[in-house]
C-alpha cells in the first residue's frame, strides 16, 4: 500500500509497474509481424511521423529523447526498407523531412491490429468493474500528460 501516493516510493512503484505492463504488452508485435524484424525502437520512429506528420530528423529525435545520431541511425534502415521517405521540405531545400510511406502505415496498421486483438482478449479475463477501474486510470494518466506536455 502506499501511504503517500506523491512520495518517492509511489513513484519508483509506479515507474516499475509501468515498465512491467509496456514490456510485457509490446513483447509480440514489431517482431512477430513479416517486417523484416524492425525493431521496438524503430516502430517508436514510424509512430513519432505517424503522429505529427513529416519531420525534420531532430524534431524525432527530440520527441523520442535521443541524440541526433541515435535517431539518425533509427531512420537509416526505416528508409533503406521503404518504411520512411527523405524529402527536401518545400519551403527551405537545405531541411530534410521525414515521413512514412505506405509500407509504414502498413505496418503501423498491422501492429494496431494486433494490439486490439490482444487488448480484446485480456479484456476479456476480466469483469466490467475493473475494466472501469483500468480505463480510468488510463484516461486520468493521458490528461496528465496532456497538461504536463502543454506546460
Amino acid at each position: 500500500m502506499i501511504r503517500n501516493p506523491n512520495g518517492s516510493a509511489a513513484a519508483e512503484r509506479v515507474d516499475l509497474l509501468f515498465r512491467s505492463v509496456l514490456s510485457r504488452f509490446f513483447t509480440i508485435p514489431a517482431r512477430s509481424i513479416e517486417s523484416g524484424a524492425v525493431t521496438f525502437a524503430q516502430c517508436r520512429v514510424l509512430w513519432v511521423l505517424d503522429w505529427k506528420g513529416p519531420l525534420a530528423l531532430k524534431d524525432v529525435a527530440v520527441t523520442l529523447g535521443v541524440s541526433s545520431p541515435a535517431a539518425a541511425e533509427l531512420v537509416e534502415r526505416l528508409v533503406r526498407e521503404g518504411y520512411v521517405r527523405r524529402d527536401r521540405a518545400a519551403d527551405d531545400r537545405r531541411r530534410v523531412v521525414l515521413s512514412l510511406r505506405a509500407r509504414g502505415r502498413g505496418l503501423l496498421a498491422e501492429i494496431g491490429r494486433r494490439r486490439r486483438e490482444r487488448f480484446r482478449k485480456l479484456l476479456g479475463v476480466l469483469g466490467p468493474r475493473e475494466v472501469a477501474r483500468m480505463a480510468g486510470a488510463l484516461e486520468t494518466l493521458d490528461g496528465v500528460l496532456a497538461r504536463w506536455e502543454e506546460g
